[in-house]
């Protein structure tokens, strides 16, 4: 339910999800690549999304990378980039394309943040991160909250929140349990009678 991945994208026109590209970063990217066109674009974006969907997650890879040098500045290269990357097993280069997408993205384009926002925290989950997860699922509700039109939801993220701190909230009770299981190791503690200690009424002396 909370995953958010590029074959859920797949189906749907790139155009639908918007291009993550602010005003100012459109007038850098238009003075970049002037002979460059959306449509070429929008076309690397959806070969990407094609080689995604059959599972050649390096062709992808490179479609996303030829988007991204036709507009370095549009957000939404960066973010399917993120995906491929994190479907290649590469968790370090799809937390720096998420990052440059999260960059690249602004309330010009609530919803494209918002998809960036909910696999940042979600990466963050994947690395154990457990305090900047919470973070980063707090940002993810907040943008949630005031953009109620963005397409996300508060309510997942609240959800993770409250998973990940009852998940450390049981780590710590099991703490004693893991301590005393160490103890025990080659019979420490439940073979070992304390000095001075008496043997119970009735009990046989130990052989010799």
């Amino acid at each position: 339910m909370l995953l958010l991945l590029a074959p859920v994208l797949v189906g749907a026109p790139v155009v639908a999800w918007g291009d993550g590209t602010t005003s100012a970063s459109k007038k850098k990217s238009a003075d970049a690549s002037p002979k460059v066109s959306d449509h070429a674009y929008q076309d690397a974006c959806t070969d990407g999304n094609a080689k995604y969907a059959s599972r050649d997650f390096d062709g992808a890879i490179a479609a996303y990378r030829k988007a991204i040098e036709m507009f370095p500045h549009k957000a939404l290269g960066h973010y399917l980039l993120g995906e491929a990357q994190l479907a290649a097993a590469n968790l370090p280069e799809a937390e720096a394309s998420w990052g440059r997408a999260l960059l690249e993205s602004s309330e010009q384009d609530p919803t494209m943040r918002a998809r960036v926002l909910f696999v940042t925290a979600d990466l963050k989950e994947r690395q154990k991160k457990w305090d900047e997860a919470k973070a980063a699922w707090q940002v993810y509700v907040d943008w949630a909250n005031r953009f109620t039109d963005a397409g996300a939801f508060a309510a997942s993220g609240q959800s993770r929140i409250q998973v990940i701190d009852a998940m450390l909230k049981q780590d710590k009770a099991y703490e004693i349990v893991r301590q005393r299981i160490d103890e025990t190791r080659d019979g420490g503690v439940y073979t070992e009678v304390p000095k001075g200690s008496e043997a119970p009424k009735g009990a046989k002396p130990a052989a010799k």
